[in-house]
């Protein structure tokens, strides 16, 4: 599947049983990408989707990387509030879903969703299928935020596939996948992203 920022995978997902001890034991696995030059991939669980995932990084900076591991690891169903940024992006994803769902005749099988469904509710009926950090190569890396891209599919119907995207605190972009990056601002002027009015 191509991404607009000419980065492509070749499965359609990059989710998998992971083992954090082993994760910690050699540093999340990160290592050059052999696809892409000046890209570096890694593995790290993703508790709030009970999962592991690869994930790659745009830039060589392993020292970023590690840093934005550790950040993404320790985000759970539990805490998930406490990252009030994140938060507002799988608010505005939930009123997404609710209407893509309301405007197409999708086979959910017995899961409800709807305009009044939590985000606890939306959290339980994703997929995350590919993870992207992204640091401004215009900012220190110790000043850099954490900023990253992540695509997910609706479980029920796996080919409705969608981003959110931020940086620090700044919510960038929600809505169908475009491959966007976490530092496009200028997405928040476009009527079809949900995380315009965050």
């Amino acid at each position: 599947m191509g991404r607009k920022d000419g980065h492509t995978h070749r499965k359609s997902s990059d989710s998998f049983e992971l083992n954090g001890r082993d994760l910690r034991e050699n540093n999340y696995s990160i290592k050059e990408n052999t696809d892409f030059f000046g890209w570096l991939e890694g593995k790290v669980n993703l508790p709030l989707f009970g999962c592991g995932i690869r994930f790659h990084v745009k830039g060589d900076d392993s020292v970023y990387a590690v840093r934005c591991a550790e950040f993404i690891e320790k985000i759970t169903p539990e805490n998930l509030r406490e990252h009030t940024a994140l938060y507002k992006c799988f608010e505005a994803l939930a009123e997404y879903v609710a209407e893509l769902i309301e405007d197409n005749d999708f086979d959910l099988g017995n899961v409800v969703f709807d305009e009044d469904s939590s985000v606890e509710e939306l959290i339980k009926i994703l997929s995350p299928t590919a993870l992207t950090f992204e640091r401004d190569t215009y900012i220190v890396e110790e000043e850099c935020p954490i900023a990253f891209s992540l695509k997910l599919c609706l479980s029920p119907v796996p080919d409705e596939v969608m981003e959110i995207a931020l940086h620090g605190d700044v919510p960038v972009y929600v809505g169908e996948f475009r491959g966007v990056s976490p530092w496009n601002e200028k997405l928040l002027k476009k009527k079809w992203n949900y995380a315009r009015d965050i």
